[in-house]
């Protein structure tokens, strides 16, 4: 409450009519955290079926309430920044904002379907979940529209890159869950370790990779020194690929346990048929930690590490000025 009172109170002062998009998503999405814990707090009716509906509205709005739109503000923030040319459009971003406010809330009891929940509730949440690809498809076609021609930089950038998988993480995966809230696919998905694998395009590919990409481009701006190349393109590509492969592997595999619930299988003919897609899981994972491992050094060398060289925002209107 205290940061949504700085946030407000920095924004009211401002001296420009319009307030940034990166402040919209900020601010909502700080604001919203302070109802969703309050709400997860609150003791009164969080007994029985209560208790189920809290949870899943805590544990879905945690994800599209709390972290996505701290996210998107800092895409709405680095990337004007990185390609310096403003948002593709200041009313499609507001637009988006506004019907995920609208639309996303409800949307946790699609992880309760076929539960004693009342089937109203689920029946919404999957309405509420097709729904959400206004504000996706609204976001997402801001993001790319606003690189259009700009791709080629992504070359010379990887806090640039960091962001581009963000943002088709964020189309990508927010499309999967609503295709996933349908009756007929979660019959099949429903508790299985496809859900992980979808969760992890969702908090690894948007949030992560957003907030990595926000660090290398605005870091060195503050300190005046910048992480290696080589740095960047090991946390990059080992991030990216082993998200890849942990997603695909779950993905894959949890459909395959799923079939095999839906069969009438043994159970543990479920776990015998996980074994190769857990090992390829455990592959993914490592190159993910290995990735961190090296995120932890390229902010040392950023913070602390020798000589000031030029930042990434310095580096792409320098070429576009030779250009």
């Amino acid at each position: 409450m205290v940061t949504a009172w700085n946030l407000i109170g920095t924004v009211a002062r401002r001296s420009s009519d319009d307030i940034y998009l990166s402040n919209w998503y900020i601010i909502g999405g700080t604001l919203w955290t302070c109802i969703i814990a309050v709400v997860a707090i609150v003791p009164w009716y969080q007994y029985g079926l209560g208790q189920v509906a809290v949870s899943g509205f805590y544990m879905h709005n945690a994800v599209g309430m709390w972290f996505t739109p701290l996210a998107l503000g800092v895409i709405y923030y680095t990337l004007p920044k990185l390609l310096n040319r403003p948002i593709y459009s200041y009313a499609l971003g507001v637009f988006a904002f506004w019907t995920n406010l609208l639309f996303y809330p409800i949307i946790g009891a699609h992880h309760f379907e076929f539960s004693p929940l009342p089937w109203w509730l689920q029946t919404i949440a999957i309405v509420f979940s097709v729904a959400m690809l206004v504000p996706v498809w609204g976001g997402s076609s801001n993001f790319l529209l606003t690189m259009r021609g700009r791709t080629s930089d992504m070359v010379h950038s990887y806090p640039l890159m960091f962001i581009f998988v963000a943002v088709m993480s964020y189309l990508i995966g927010s499309t999967q869950g609503t295709l996933e809230a349908f009756r007929s696919l979660q019959e099949v998905w429903h508790l299985t370790n496809f859900t992980v694998g979808h969760s992890h395009l969702t908090m690894y590919g948007i949030i992560v990779f957003a907030i990595w990409g926000g660090i290398y481009a605005l870091l060195p701006v503050a300190t005046g020194k910048q992480a290696s190349k080589l740095g960047m393109a090991l946390h990059f590509w080992m991030a990216l690929v082993g998200c890849f492969i942990y997603v695909t592997s779950l993905s894959i595999g949890g459909t395959i346990q799923g079939l095999d619930w839906v069969h009438g299988l043994p159970f543990i003919q479920s776990v015998v048929d996980m074994q190769g897609y857990y090992v390829w899981r455990g592959v993914g994972g490592l190159l993910m930690f290995l990735s961190h491992t090296v995120f932890g050094w390229n902010v040392w060398r950023m913070c602390y590490g020798p000589g000031a060289v030029a930042s990434p925002l310095e580096s792409l209107r320098a070429e576009e000025a030779v250009a």
